[in-house]
This record gives C-alpha cells, sequence and structure tokens, in this order.
C-alpha cells in the first residue's frame, strides 16, 4: 500500500520523500510488527501535518510517501520486497523490518546495493559482528537484553546465586540473548545453566520439572512472544516458581492481557517506557508520544511502537544535520551522531553500531507495568522475592 502517492502523475521533478519498509502485518512476528507499524505511520502523519521535512540543498519542504508491503514474517517474502523498495521502487529511505531474522536478511540485501538501512526492530547482534558498512542500529543488542535484570536481582538479594535461563535453539535472537545472560551473570558471580527449546514449544513440563533440583532465584524467558506466554502460562499452572521471573515478552502489554493477576511481580527488559527522564533534542517527549499515539490508536503503545517513531526522528535529525537526501551523506551523519529522543539517547560509533541508548528493567505491580531498574529512574521498588498466584 502507499500513501500520499499522486496516481497517474509522472515525477519528473522530486516532490516526496519516498520512505520503504518490509513489515510483518501477518505471521509469527505480527504481533510486534503490528505495533512497530503503527508508530511508523504516526510519525510520517505528524510529518505530513507540519508539511513535510525541510531538504536544505532544495529549499523545499518535501511530505513523505509511505510505501510498505506485509512480508508476512518470511526472510524470502522480506528479502523480495526491500529488493523491489530499493531497486524498483527506488525509495529514498529505507527502513528495517521488525524482528531479527527479518532484519539482518534485508541488512545483506541493503549492503549488496550500497543502500542505508535504518534499523529499528532487528537487535540481533549478528548485524554488528558481520561489519556492515550500510545500517544503522538504533536499538541496544540483544546480548545487552538481561543484564539489567540481573544487576537488579543481585542489588535486591547480593546472596542470589542461580539462573535459569530458557532460549529457543532455532532463533538466532533467543540464542544471542540467552548467550549474553550466560556471559554477563557468571561474570555476576552467578551460576547460569540454560535450558534450550525448539521455538513454537507448547509443552515445557519435562524442562520445568527438571528446575526442581536446581532452584534457581532466576529465571529467565528469552525466547518469541508467543515462547515466552506459553512458558509463562505452563509456569503458573504447574506452580513453578523461582524468586524472580524476567521474560522479554513481560515487556508488552499482551503479556497482562494473556495472564490477567498471574502477571504479578514479573520481570522484563524494555527499550523503552514512557517514564523515562529525557530532554529530547528533537521531536515530542515520553508523555507527548504516549499520548498522542493513545489519540489516535486509541490504546497505549509498547516500546515497539516507539521504536518505530523513533528511527523517523532519527532520519529527521540527520536530514536536518546534512541538510540533504543524498543517502550516503545520511550514513555519514548517522556514523557516530550524538542525541537524544523521546526514546532516550541515540549514539553511534564509526560503523554506525547503537552504543548509547539504554534499557530499563521494568515489572508487573497491581496490574500496572513500573520502572524499577535503574534506581535513578525507578517508578516503584522492585518486589522480591515476587508472589505466589493462587
Amino acid at each position: 500500500m502507499r500513501i500520499y502517492r499522486k496516481a497517474g502523475v509522472q515525477q519528473l521533478f522530486m516532490n516526496e520523500i519516498k520512505l520503504g519498509l518490509s513489515i510483518s502485518l501477518t505471521g509469527n512476528y505480527s504481533i510486534q510488527g503490528k505495533e512497530s507499524f503503527e508508530g511508523i505511520k504516526l510519525w510520517v502523519r505528524d510529518i505530513n501535518r507540519r508539511g513535510g521535512i525541510f531538504i536544505k540543498d532544495r529549499s523545499i519542504n518535501l511530505p513523505v510517501e509511505f510505501i510498505y508491503s506485509d512480508d508476512k514474517s518470511s526472510i524470502e517474502k522480506c528479502r523480495a520486497i526491500t529488493e523491489k523498495l530499493i531497486l524498483e521502487d527506488k525509495v529514498d529511505l529505507l527502513l528495517g523490518p521488525y524482528s531479527s531474522s527479518l532484519a539482518l536478511v534485508a541488512s545483506q540485501v541493503a549492503e549488496e546495493n550500497n543502500k542505508t538501512l535504518w534499523n529499528h526492530g532487528g537487535s540481533t547482534d549478528e548485524i554488528e559482528e558481520r561489519n556492515f558498512k550500510s545500517v544503522i542500529n538504533a536499538i541496544t543488542p540483544a546480548s545487552h537484553y538481561t543484564a539489567g535484570i540481573i544487576d537488579a536481582i543481585k542489588n535486591a538479594d547480593p546472596k542470589a546465586k542461580r539462573i535459569a535461563v530458557f532460549s529457543a535453539e532455532n532463533s538466532g535472537f533467543s540464542t544471542r540473548v540467552a548467550n549474553g545472560a550466560r556471559l554477563y551473570g557468571e561474570a555476576r558471580g552467578f551460576k547460569v545453566k540454560e535450558f534450550k527449546f525448539p521455538t513454537g514449544t507448547q509443552d515445557f513440563s519435562g524442562l520445568l520439572s527438571s528446575l526442581k533440583d536446581y532452584e534457581p532465584d532466576l529465571i529467565l524467558g528469552m525466547g518469541r512472544a508467543e515462547d515466552d506466554l506459553a512458558l509463562a502460562k505452563e509456569m503458573i499452572g504447574l506452580g513453578v516458581y523461582s524468586k524472580a521471573a524476567g521474560f522479554i515478552v513481560a515487556s508488552i502489554k499482551l503479556f497482562k492481557d494473556e495472564l490477567g493477576e498471574a502477571s504479578e511481580g514479573f520481570l522484563s527488559s524494555s527499550q523503552w517506557e514512557k517514564g523515562i527522564q529525557v530532554i529530547p533534542d528533537i521531536g515530542p517527549t515520553p508523555e507527548e508520544f504516549f499520548s498522542s499515539f493513545v489519540s489516535v490508536y486509541g490504546k497505549e503503545p509498547d516500546y515497539v511502537a516507539a521504536q518505530g517513531y523513533n528511527i523517523g526522528l532519527i532520519i529527521e535529525k540527520c536530514i536536518e544535520v546534512s541538510g540533504t537526501l543524498d543517502d550516503l551523506a545520511l550514513r555519514e551523519v548517522a556514523r557516530g551522531a550524538q542525541f537524544r529522543t523521546f526514546y532516550g539517547n541515540f549514539k553511534t560509533d564509526s560503523n554506525g553500531n547503537q552504543i548509547g541508548h539504554e534499557m530499563v528493567v521494568v515489572q508487573w505491580q497491581e496490574g500496572k507495568k513500573v520502572i524499577v531498574y535503574p534506581e535513578s529512574i525507578a517508578q516503584a521498588k522492585i518486589l522480591y522475592p515476587m508472589k505466589r498466584t493462587q
């Protein structure tokens, strides 16, 4: 679907900025994909309501034409869509998709065509490890996801000793998060035991029964959203508890919707929450973004929606600084850039890897998701040990 297209008019001169996106509106990644898409759409709407983006080297404000297709959570479809956006649609700006596996293949296509890919939805460390020259990363990499949770538990209980990590063995993202948890946990003095399963598993009873002898102080669920939900539900159903539990999916409201009161006490790492304290250099404050999203969509935004809006602000800032839409010029501005948006710090190294953004730890308390770490911006004290649901 394309919006802001002037149908039937041959464009002899550029009068719009073409923004391209492959996005999962259906399939395995559609839960977060749809939220990400809504955040991007909101930024496009806001830009065009203001009359577009000022392009200094052309002395003109240009609106944004949004070109997107549903990749159905398929690597093959994502590759084909990304190639089409670059080679046929000739987009000025190429956004990455949601999910690490899709972002990785989109990065490969972008690299092959020397086209900048603005990555807002793929946190796998493999993008950085492959040393791509065409990718600008806006989010904290997967290997750092659990560091805050581990620190928060160590602060709450210096005697905590054991961590159980559940990860999907056939998911690159899940594996990277689990590896990061193991390395960081061991560095903080924990014994870390990994429990691996194929993504899509519905019966975790065998793995959970093996926890009895291990007696972990912290259980970490590091699978896809559906994996984490199934694991958390079975933990509750079987009465399996530890002093603390942190699940990636617990950062989004779907977790509370699915588990109800049983969500109480679960922790998660989040890329963004409206309670962060930041004065942005560009765009809305966290509260303003939150209110705007609610007014448009009638629901509260999860962090993936904030990621979508945020990548638009990053591009907008780079256009402002460079004064042009030239792809390579924008890439060079983004490399080594440092500024703040409502999403927090944006800071990259010389190759475009994100090194400045900080995640927060959230916990469900009395039906609300609150920031509990770092303590400098905490909205509540961490509940530790977590309460058992009857």
